[in-house]
């Protein structure tokens, strides 16, 4: 690697293995991997950022100044931030905080409200939230623009309160004047944004939807979660002995951690 840019194929490794990229660069000192981090690009550091052990990471992130560790973040993902930022003493949390998207840094924010292990703390907040008074037609343009990752339209009220959700199926069959609070449908399960991650896979829930809300006290959404996230979300909670990490990260990168 030359002082001014990290070589070709390191770059093009990254592109194409991102998680065996991660797994490397976990075995580097944090300087050092942080160093590779500075001379990557945004978004490519970025994904391979977020495949790495959240420890791990946010000891690059600590070794980075606030510029070079703001351009991997504000591309990354709600809950990857989130992740991150938890492995910061809290007085850098929040001066990257105050770098972030306005929209990312509110959504971060809200998540780290919470505790590490309750579904608070692990919901999906990039969801598309419109108002109740939002007409169809408007909402199928804003659907259109913004490519929401899940097929459901979250409604909120005036206050708002939580009113339900609108499949994009039932918003595609809907007159270009329906309001979306005349379309919203209030699932018959939710979670609560306070129920502790550990065995919150046995919730009644899960055997009725693979998607749900997360809403805190006042009927506030938080987020939603799926049951693959929550899965995911118990194992990163779980403090790593070396072992456990060392097997996680070998199992990641396709290694045999008995070898």
């Amino acid at each position: 690697m030359t002082e001014a840019s990290p070589r070709p194929l390191s770059l093009a490794f990254m592109r194409g293995h991102p998680a065996q990229a991660a797994f490397v660069l976990e075995q580097l000192l944090p300087r050092e991997a942080a160093e590779l981090f500075a001379q990557t690009p945004a978004r490519l550091g970025s994904a391979v950022l977020a495949a790495m052990l959240p420890q791990r990471a946010g000891q690059c992130l600590q070794a980075l100044d606030d510029q070079r560790a703001l351009e991997p973040l504000s591309p990354m993902g709600t809950q990857a931030t989130v992740a991150l930022l938890r492995q910061l003493p809290a007085a850098r949390r929040q001066q990257l905080l105050k770098g972030l998207p306005t929209a990312t840094a509110l959504a971060t924010t809200l998540l780290l409200g919470h505790g590490q292990d309750t579904l608070g703390a692990w919901a999906d907040p990039d969801v598309l939230l419109l108002g109740a008074q939002r007409r169809a037609s408007e909402a199928l343009a804003q659907v259109r623009d913004s490519a929401p990752l899940h097929s459901l339209i979250f409604v909120a009220g005036a206050d708002r309160r939580w009113r339900g959700t609108v499949s994009l199926a039932e918003l595609l069959r809907a007159p270009d004047n329906a309001t979306l609070g005349s379309l919203a449908q209030m699932p018959q399960q939710v979670l609560s944004a306070q129920t502790p991650l550990a065995g919150a896979e046995d919730h009644p829930a899960w055997s009725q939807a693979s998607l749900l809300p997360v809403l805190e006290s006042g009927q506030r959404l938080v987020g939603v979660l799926s049951h693959d996230a929550l899965r995911r979300a118990q194992r990163m909670a779980t403090p790593a002995t070396p072992a456990a990490a060392a097997a996680a990260t070998g199992q990641r990168a396709g290694v045999d951690p008995a070898r």
